[in-house]
């Protein structure tokens, strides 16, 4: 019987370092499992929803080669994952190029691509361009302005109005860079004369 009450004794000896050994390994995994719940994503996991909400939204870009600054600013804003989109409310635009070109815009409301830099105005739109002197305004349920090729255009009936021009087509493409102005489907076309 003394072996077997030998190796209890020597057992014994080790059994506060097991108990501290165990306790210490469940604390540790109770502390990582509070870790990860803790930093987890949260929010819904469908990319086409909203992943969060913001009031009094802007953004502004600043291209130093090309010396052009935009900002937008909006009433709030909400991102949606799936395609890096903001849905903006009440959006105003304004952009500065060298060589006094100019782009303004507002709506009801707009969708701000990030991906791809171009943005949809939508309901009531008014867009002015200001390109060495000629300033040209767009109004229409939808504009698409688009900055990685400079171009403001819609597929929608839209009214433009030039010093001493005016005309309704069914769409129509401004290219900011030249001035040049191009317009889809019928056109009704009206030149006053300078006053």
């Amino acid at each position: 019987m003394k072996p077997v009450s030998a190796f209890f004794n020597l057992l014994s000896q080790f059994i506060p370092l097991l108990l501290t050994f165990a306790l210490a390994a469940t604390s540790y995994w109770f502390a990582i499992q509070s870790e990860l719940s803790l930093f987890s994503a949260s929010g819904k996991s469908d990319p086409t929803s909203s992943d969060y909400y913001l009031r009094n939204f802007s953004v502004q870009s600043h291209d130093l080669a090309e010396n052009k600054y935009s900002i937008i600013r909006s009433k709030e804003a909400e991102h949606i994952p799936q395609g890096n989109v903001w849905n903006i409310t009440e959006p105003e635009l304004e952009q500065f190029e060298s060589g006094n070109g100019m782009v303004k815009g507002n709506a009801q409301k707009g969708v701000y691509l990030l991906d791809t830099d171009e943005i949809f105005l939508r309901d009531n739109v008014v867009v002015t361009s200001q390109n060495e002197g000629l300033l040209t305004t767009m109004k229409s349920e939808e504009i698409r302005i688009d900055n990685i090729t400079n171009e403001i255009s819609t597929d929608k009936n839209v009214l433009v109005t030039r010093p001493g021009q005016r005309f309704e087509a069914q769409g129509a493409t401004l290219n900011n860079d030249t001035g040049e102005l191009t317009a889809q489907g019928s056109i009704k076309f009206r030149i006053e004369a300078k006053r």
